[in-house]
């Protein structure tokens, strides 16, 4: 009898555990499913499939865009430029921490590829072109919470960090503020230090209504700015992508010319005043986009043999209409 009661134990534990691990691969699958699917989540935006306009629209509704500057190769000279990546190797970790009701992802991406950068003269003719392999690092934590029995979904993606990431040691995002352009108010402001560490509520994320107009500071360290063009650059370019991806997305460039809502040239506060775009009328009163904020030494961009450092953030934000 102790021997059959014995064993009914050893069954009941190994059952037990076998239902425990069965319970938790479905969560993990079910995370996976939430990551792959969340447009807040998506890492789209940086491949452009080779050289693009430094400003560019593709399928966003901006009503003629908001520009600052002419897309110059050269500061106050008639040569543009064209530059963008092309990315041939994708490849995503996921770990995963299940404590109960609340469960966290740390996402690691690698990608890979082709730099492209071209030069055009005022006659629309290119003088200058060259192509560089980069590869680079970007990571971002994302909190998960379950929700009632009763719901659709068990999970849902309660907050997630800044991601960050980029290629080379050299250049670095310090600080992001928007501002309201009317009356100066701050709307939203992210720092380094807390980049890694502090969730952003999906519910807070960065909310606009189409043709809010606000002025964003993107503060930016460099550590050897071998190649300033003239005083009124102090080392590097500084863009914003923003949308969905391919087919609905633009890139704008901020400035660090004491212009354009800049107040110091050359001190790596770099500004832009952004209009925000609307929404297409199939898309409903409200639609989750991307910011990609980036920034690139020149170095990268005008030196064939200048090695490859960027360094980008990227925070999910909604246009909402009023």
């Amino acid at each position: 009898m102790k021997k059959i009661t014995l064993i009914l134990i050893i069954i009941s534990m190994i059952w037990v555990g076998c239902g425990d691990s069965v319970n938790q691969n479905n969560d993990i699958s079910e995370l996976l499913k939430l990551i792959d699917e969340d447009v807040m989540l998506k890492f789209d935006l940086l491949d452009e499939g080779g050289a693009m306009d430094e400003e560019y629209t593709d399928g966003l509704d901006l009503d003629g865009g908001y520009k600052t500057m002419a897309d110059t190769l050269w500061p106050n000279s008639d040569y543009r430029l064209r530059f963008g990546r092309q990315i041939l190797n994708h490849e995503r970790d996921v770990s995963f921490d299940v404590q109960g009701d609340t469960a966290y992802a740390d996402i690691s991406r690698s990608i890979s590829g082709n730099f492209f950068v071209v030069a055009y003269d005022s006659n629309h003719t290119m003088v200058d072109s060259f192509v560089k392999v980069f590869d680079s690092e970007f990571s971002r934590r994302v909190r998960f919470t379950r929700n009632d029995s009763t719901a659709d979904r068990p999970w849902r993606v309660d907050a997630f960090t800044i991601g960050t990431g980029g290629s080379g040691s050299k250049v670095s995002i310090t600080s992001l503020v928007c501002y309201d352009d009317d009356t100066g108010d701050t709307l939203y402001a992210f720092s380094a230090n807390d980049a890694g560490d502090v969730f952003i509520l999906r519910s807070d994320v960065p909310t606009f209504a189409p043709r809010d107009r606000v002025r964003i500071e993107l503060s930016v360290e460099n550590e050897d700015p071998v190649f300033i063009v003239d005083s009124l650059d102090s080392g590097e370019k500084a863009m914003l992508n923003f949308g969905r991806g391919r087919g609905e997305r633009a890139r704008r460039r901020f400035n660090d010319s004491g212009l354009f809502g800049d107040e110091t040239a050359g001190d790596n506060v770099f500004t832009m005043i952004w209009q925000a775009h609307g929404i297409h009328s199939h898309h409903g009163n409200r639609r989750a986009f991307n910011t990609h904020f980036e920034v690139i030494d020149n170095a990268t961009l005008f030196i064939s043999d200048g090695g490859f450092n960027a360094a980008v953030w990227f925070i999910p934000y909604r246009i909402v209409r009023p």
